[in-house]
């Protein structure tokens, strides 16, 4: 009679070695591309020490946690939501564990953070602080040994709006990856970068992801991702297969459509919203007005924390309304009877001698924690393995997005493309790179304490506009710029030189009409922008002058001009106007630092 056995977990030479280093007690980060086996590994330290030591098992999202077979930060350590910077002690809400979870953390051996890529600086600051705490240890992390799995090249850690302003005075970075954090600095970890391919069945689509992950793509993998698109597919709302896109916007368009060819009765759901000493002024979790029909597709989107039933993440199909019940039936089985979730609104109080903040509820919201899925974004997939995926990166916009949307596919037939992905989309962060670059032979980071990810110009980028579209910049009208280049001047103005003084773009900017894009950096990716803090835009009519901050980084751009020649050229969004000024009037007869030229 056949008998079910683990399948054994067999290692190769980097990751024995990465073993001999955490027995000898070395806190880690273990990196490397699609199919070196680092959730193996993971397996593998987790059963050499089964019965040894405690060792937690912690990741940043709950399918991220479901799939490394532990729990989430927020949960296991009861990590603030608001952000923590390390001058501040923060109160209430920093140091929340019972005495239970307080022992739990005192009795910790080993802590293994899984998707540290999408750990934001201030959390594992947050979780250094915790440790430090509850086991009376102010030595890095409380004393325990740090695992940290992770792929920087996926999408960079998330922040909303608001709580990038205090991160960015707080760390000066524009992107918040766990290395910029505080802690870190004080912390002697060693880098693994696991180099061997196991996934040899798949290799062709492996070598695909690699060279989309670091953002250098040639020819021939473009024309194997041109085979996935299929312009005639249409997603089905009844086959459960889960579509991909860039932007919340695109994403609930499709859903409004799936959800409009169903039949069934429809339920409407009203959020409760609790008023303690303010009203709600954040965006809403979920719609206030959340609607229903039984057939829908859905993702929870929070943690069951009760029951343990769903996970943020966890998909599932509506099986059963009422006016006051919800049903959904998760892909991983069973029927869950859906409660109102809690998310609560904060204020902050800041006592500027002791450097505390203070926080306090000022209102609660109180709603299903559900959302139609047929469709959702790139960002919120991050974590999530498909068989069968449908994606639409046309419009990627993000560092790692195209590589996120391929790489939650097990094989390249089962991606199916709604659009072609342009190449110049497929880009890798800069700051990734320099981090990497700061690893010394023996796998300790060099990266100087001051490191800056803010690589910018010393003057602003000019560009000289007519009078309206000056106007409309003042008056907060116009929130966007794009711009085509025109000549070899405009070429490197915005892009970064080689060391010989060429341009370093791969594809050319000339104004022809045959699009070829091959006869640069041997074909290779991407485009590599100089980066502006901010853009003086000159009236041409009269000389006046506003500076106007960027919001992120450049972005390609390619349209036809005025004489229908084919361009390339940059984007550039200004988001909330960060900082707005009008110099003084343009006079002729002064020299200024920033050259100024006509379009």
């Amino acid at each position: 009679m056949a008998t079910n056995k683990k399948k054994e977990i067999v290692l190769d030479e980097y990751q024995k070695k990465v073993l001999t280093y955490v027995a000898d007690g070395e806190s880690l980060f273990i990196t490397g591309k699609a199919g070196t086996g680092k959730t193996e590994l993971l397996k593998a330290i987790r059963k050499m020490y089964v019965g040894k030591k405690v060792v937690a098992v912690l990741a940043p999202t709950g399918v991220a946690a479901k799939n490394a077979g532990g729990f989430t930060m927020h949960s296991f350590l009861k990590l603030p939501l608001n952000p923590y910077l390390p001058e501040h002690k923060v109160k209430p809400d920093l140091y929340q564990l019972n005495e239970s979870g307080a022992e739990t953390l005192r009795s910790v051996d080993i802590l293994v953070i899984d998707e540290v890529s999408m750990v934001r600086c201030d959390m594992l600051d947050a979780t250094d602080a915790i440790l430090k705490h509850y086991r009376n240890n102010n030595t890095p992390f409380g004393g325990v040994q740090l695992i940290m799995f992770g792929d920087l090249y996926q999408l960079s850690p998330v922040a909303a709006s608001d709580d990038k302003k205090v991160l960015k005075g707080g760390y000066n970075a524009n992107e918040f990856y766990f290395f910029l954090s505080q802690a870190l600095h004080d912390f002697n970890y060693r880098v693994v970068e696991l180099q061997k391919i196991h996934r040899q069945d798949n290799r062709e689509f492996i070598n695909l992801l690699n060279d989309v992950r670091i953002g250098d793509i040639n020819l021939e993998s473009l024309k194997m991702l041109e085979k996935r698109v299929d312009n005639n597919y249409s997603p089905d709302p009844k086959n459960g297969i889960l579509t991909l896109m860039t932007h919340n916007y695109q994403s609930n368009k499709l859903n409004k459509k799936m959800y409009k060819s169903l039949e069934s009765e429809e339920y409407t759901y009203n959020a409760k919203i609790v008023y303690i000493t303010d009203k709600w002024h954040e965006k809403y979790p979920i719609p206030f007005k959340l609607c229903l029909k039984v057939g829908s597709r859905v993702m929870f989107q929070r943690n069951d924390n009760d029951k343990e039933q769903y996970v943020n993440g966890t998909m599932g199909w509506v099986t059963h309304l009422t006016k006051d019940s919800i049903y959904v039936k998760p892909d991983n089985g069973g029927e869950v009877r859906v409660e109102r979730a809690v998310w609560k609104q904060y204020d902050y109080f800041v006592d500027k001698k002791t450097k505390t903040i203070y926080a306090q509820v000022s209102a609660e919201y109180h709603h299903y924690p559900l959302k139609l899925a047929w469709a959702v974004s790139i960002h919120k997939s991050q974590g999530l393995t498909l068989k069968e995926v449908n994606i639409d990166a046309s419009q990627a916009f993000a560092f790692g997005q195209v590589y996120v949307a391929l790489s939650r596919c097990k094989t390249l037939n089962g991606i199916h493309l709604l659009a072609k992905i342009p190449s110049h989309k497929i880009i890798a962060d800069d700051v990734v790179r320099k981090y990497m670059a700061s690893i010394n032979k023996d796998g300790y980071v060099t990266m100087p304490e001051d490191f800056d990810d803010n690589d910018y110009e010393d003057e602003p980028l000019s560009i000289s506009i007519k009078s309206a579209t000056f106007k409309r910049i003042i008056s907060g009208e116009k929130t966007k710029h794009q711009q085509l280049i025109k000549d070899a001047h405009w070429a490197h103005k915005v892009f970064v030189h080689n060391e010989d003084g060429s341009v370093c773009i791969n594809k050319v900017w000339s104004g022809k009409k045959i699009k070829n894009y091959w006869d640069m950096n041997d074909g290779h990716f991407p485009f590599i922008f100089r980066k502006y803090q901010s853009v003086l835009f000159i009236n041409k009519d009269n000389g006046n002058m506003v500076e106007v901050e960027v919001d992120g980084e450049f972005e390609p751009y390619e349209g036809l001009d005025a004489d229908d020649y084919y361009n390339w050229g940059f984007k550039f969004r200004f988001g909330k106007i960060l900082r707005i000024k009008e110099r003084e009037p343009f006079d002729p007869n002064k020299v200024y630092k920033v050259r100024i030229v006509n379009i």
